[in-house]
């Protein structure tokens, strides 16, 4: 098939349907959505996802091996964000963190990274049986989020680690707040190791005067962005950004193809080149409208005065910049906690936010949000908060919530790699104290553990998971009351654990 050199994917995956070329090969639906699977809108819906799904055919490329129009795509992209190189992820942020990580850092290597970050990350250090040194956030006591990293941290912990191989941080973190990876960059590249970002929530950066600068831009030597989080495309989409030579394209390629899967979805690489193609196109334009909405919604949560809308601020001498696509909403005392408002949201509103913690509500808002969204969203809080100031909610206005400690410094009794490897059992949560756990435990979302295998659960860690249950909140790693724990005092092989700084 000869196709013009600006051809989308999705075009051509259309006229290939159209085609009739006949299927002798995977998959096996042969393009077609069989009666069975649906009738009337769903057979339809079905049918035309059907007809554009494929395998690596003829004319259409090889994602580990591309040389035409996934390359060309790829090459999109990395213009886009001003990239050297970048490389499609069907298996989302979580294949792009591995493969960073594992092209970075030798097996065994040191790992320096917050320890805010996502579960990907330790299951990267679990794979390549490395030795991590944690970087501890501060708590914004008012809204119990990890607050920065900061440069001196990174600066401390090289000085500390100079056989550390990689820095890893979180920016934006999952709450919203924004690292200077342009000062860390500096420091991390200073002792001559790249730095490695985990953007997976801020896909939109850089491409409105709005929002914070890309990563990439700021010195990041390779950066993880999910296109499915915060840009219009679809589930399950992401991609892994390289800038320089600190880390070897190469090296990403390979390890790319080994945390992905060999038979990528064709539909999910054209959402992603028809993706990077609107924002290509549109430019700072896809977003004026959610910056009007956004501002109309911000001037209506003001007025509010049991809840509050939390979308930046300062903490201390610790300045940080607040992505616009995170709104955290908040209750000013202890009576209402953020399941209790998550429910009221989900149930008497039908608005489905996208996580609920000890502190309040996450919602994620984007260029694809509609006017009447945000008029709905802004319209519940003022009845919720009108409710709960006339049931005295403000009797208690001004005090800050009690909110534990996200990140218990717990001490590691070994490397997450001999724990997994180690004979476990199960024991109830309230007399865990003391015991080494087996499992990650973390709320989900958003997937950031509080405890990792071969870490001992001290008091403040119990306590902490006491109460996320009590909330009614979804604990990974706990069980009816329950975690699993390393028989005994500890691992069966103790390796050298990792380092902690705060």
């Amino acid at each position: 098939m000869c196709m013009s050199r600006e051809e989308s994917l999705l075009s051509r995956l259309e006229d290939y349907a159209g085609s009739d070329f006949y299927p002798f090969h995977m998959p096996g639906h042969k393009r077609n959505a069989m009666p069975f699977m649906g009738e009337g809108r769903r057979g339809q819906a079905l049918l035309g996802a059907f007809a554009l799904d494929i395998t690596e055919i003829d004319g259409f490329d090889n994602l580990h091996e591309p040389e035409g129009i996934l390359r060309e795509a790829m090459g999109r992209a990395a213009r886009l964000y001003g990239a050297d190189a970048a490389f499609y992820s069907v298996n989302g942020s979580t294949a792009g963190i591995l493969a960073m990580i594992s092209a970075a850092v030798p097996e065994g290597g040191k790992l320096i990274m917050a320890r805010n970050c996502h579960k990907a990350v330790y299951h990267a250090v679990y794979l390549r049986k490395l030795r991590p040194v944690y970087l501890y956030p501060r708590t914004v006591p008012q809204w119990g989020i990890a607050d920065v990293i900061t440069a001196g941290q990174v600066e401390e912990a090289l000085q500390l680690h100079p056989d550390a191989a990689a820095v890893l941080l979180v920016s934006p973190t999952y709450d919203g707040v924004v690292a200077d990876v342009g000062e860390i960059a500096g420091v991390a590249h200073r002792f001559g190791v790249p730095l490695l970002v985990d953007a997976a929530h801020g896909a939109h950066f850089g491409f409105h005067p709005g929002f914070p600068d890309s990563p990439v831009h700021l010195g990041a030597d390779a950066v993880v962005v999910s296109l499915h989080k915060t840009l219009p495309c679809m589930t399950q989409t992401g991609l892994l950004l390289v800038k320089g030579e600190r880390v070897e394209a190469g090296r990403v390629r390979f390890f790319m193809g080994v945390y992905q899967t060999s038979s990528p979805s064709y539909l999910l690489m054209a959402s992603m080149d028809s993706c990077i193609r609107a924002v290509e196109e549109k430019g700072s334009a896809l977003w004026d409208d959610f910056f009007r909405d956004r501002e109309d919604f911000l001037k209506e949560t003001a007025k509010l005065s049991f809840l509050r809308a939390v979308t930046q601020g300062t903490h201390g001498n610790s300045v940080w910049r607040w992505d616009p696509g995170k709104i955290l909403l908040t209750a000013s005392c202890d009576r209402l906690s953020g399941k209790e408002l998550y429910n009221i949201l989900l149930e008497r509103y039908h608005l489905q936010m996208e996580a609920a913690d000890a502190a309040g509500v996450t919602a994620i808002v984007t260029c694809c949000d509609r006017r009447e969204g945000w008029q709905r969203l802004a319209a519940a809080l003022r009845e919720i908060d009108a409710l709960y100031t006339h049931a005295g909610g403000l009797a208690h206005a001004g005090e800050d919530k009690r909110v534990l400690p996200p990140y218990p410094v717990l001490e590691a009794s070994c490397r997450i790699h001999d724990a997994v490897e180690s004979r476990a059992e199960k024991v109830w949560l309230c007399r865990a104290e003391g015991r080494v756990s087996a499992e990650f435990i973390n709320l989900y979302p958003p997937g950031i553990p509080i405890a990792v295998p071969g870490e001992r659960l001290d008091s403040a860690a119990v306590r902490l998971l006491e109460e996320y249950e009590g909330q009614g909140l979804a604990v990974c790693g706990v069980e009816r009351g329950m975690v699993r724990v390393l028989q005994g005092k500890g691992c069966n092989g103790l390796g050298q654990v990792g380092a902690v700084i705060l």
